[in-house]
């Protein structure tokens, strides 16, 4: 009897680590009791996944974790993490099962109900479930200002898929309902976040081609820039401005305006900006680096790095993330690895070492 061997792909073998990682993480006493240390786990995770497929290979991973997390703070973090693209066959599965933790999630409170539609819209962007997401969103503006703004902007992170043109007969009238709403809200809104919610809203249809007369794509990302450079962030509304950029891709023209694009971007990363604006601004980039943006706009390898030390200084430069972490950050205080150190070394990607901003080879 010949031998048969089953050959399995490097994306299910990181995978498989990866889930193994994490359930193993999930029985120390630390990681359990202490929410900042998974909180720091996933939000090193979310920024430094360099490829499509070293993000999708978390995604089981992820669903264990999010039908275990009850903590409040780090559930947006599950949230937030986009979805790869392009997306392996391999991974289809994987992302199925997370739209189904999602929805089963026994959402307690109004924060962690926006939590949970936050993560549906980013995962399941079939225009079938617009009726569902309008519902919603005609709910929101019934909630007080500050689970108001939240919900909106968690809603307004819908995107039409790749290819997925206006739709057409039963479908169509609840897509025109979707695009009037958020015309009528971009019109209205004289204030922030509301007008930067909204923008960010009618720049996802715009760039899939369902705004045909409406606003166009440069036009609205010139505006969102200009929202978020010119807007102040209340406390109440600080998680508002990550939910939005972590949904906003790149520019998909032409080479040098999405270049320009990136760059007018960076600016908004100096350190006379408010720190909440840089961190968002920089977890925009990393995504964009993961699908080889940066690399194709022209920026060399040697500065691909960016975007993550752009991230830990923004860290190491913020009191209440230096005053939480400690040890945990590099460049903190040295002595004996502690706890949050050694989470640090699995969060990092294979190659990483604890302590450097760049991979190997930089």
């Amino acid at each position: 009897m010949s031998e048969h061997h089953l050959a399995v792909s490097p994306l299910v073998c990181q995978a498989a680590r990866n889930l193994h990682t994490v359930e193993w993480l999930s029985e120390n006493n630390t990681w359990r009791s202490a929410w900042f240390c998974r909180w720091y786990f996933w939000h090193t995770r979310r920024m430094m996944a360099r490829t499509p497929d070293e993000a999708a290979a978390w995604l089981p991973a992820m669903a264990f974790a999010v039908s275990r997390e009850k903590d409040p703070y780090v559930l947006p973090e599950f949230a937030w993490q986009p979805l790869p693209e392009p997306l392996s066959p391999e991974a289809i599965p994987w992302r199925d099962a997370l739209i189904q933790v999602w929805e089963q999630y026994p959402a307690a409170t109004t924060r962690e109900e926006t939590i949970r539609l936050s993560a549906l819209v980013r995962l399941d962007r079939r225009a079938e479930r617009l009726p569902e997401w309008l519902r919603e969103a005609r709910r929101a503006l019934e909630l007080k200002p500050e689970d108001r703004h939240l919900r909106l902007a968690a809603l307004a992170g819908w995107r039409p898929r790749p290819g997925d043109g206006p739709p057409h007969g039963d479908k169509a009238e609840a897509a025109q309902a979707w695009v009037r709403f958020w015309e009528k809200r971009y019109q209205t809104s004289r204030s922030e976040p509301n007008g930067l919610i909204a923008a960010t809203a009618l720049l996802h249809l715009a760039e899939a081609g369902w705004l045909p007369f409406g606003l166009s794509p440069e036009r609205l990302r010139a505006e969102l820039r200009q929202r978020v450079r010119q807007c102040l962030i209340s406390y109440d509304d600080r998680p508002v401005l990550p939910m939005l950029l972590s949904s906003v891709p790149a520019d998909a023209s032409a080479p040098e305006r999405r270049q320009q694009d990136i760059m007018k971007w960076l600016e908004l990363t100096h350190r006379n900006v408010q720190w909440e604006k840089r961190e968002a601004v920089w977890g925009m980039l990393a995504a964009w680096q993961r699908e080889g943006v940066l690399e194709r706009c022209g920026i060399g390898r040697g500065r691909l790095c960016w975007p993550w030390r752009g991230m830990f200084q923004t860290w190491r430069k913020s009191g209440p993330t230096r005053r939480r972490c400690g040890r945990s950050l590099p460049g903190g205080k040295r002595g004996k690895p502690s706890v949050g150190m050694v989470i640090w070394n699995f969060a990092l990607p294979p190659g990483w070492r604890a302590g450097t901003f760049c991979g190997p080879g930089s």
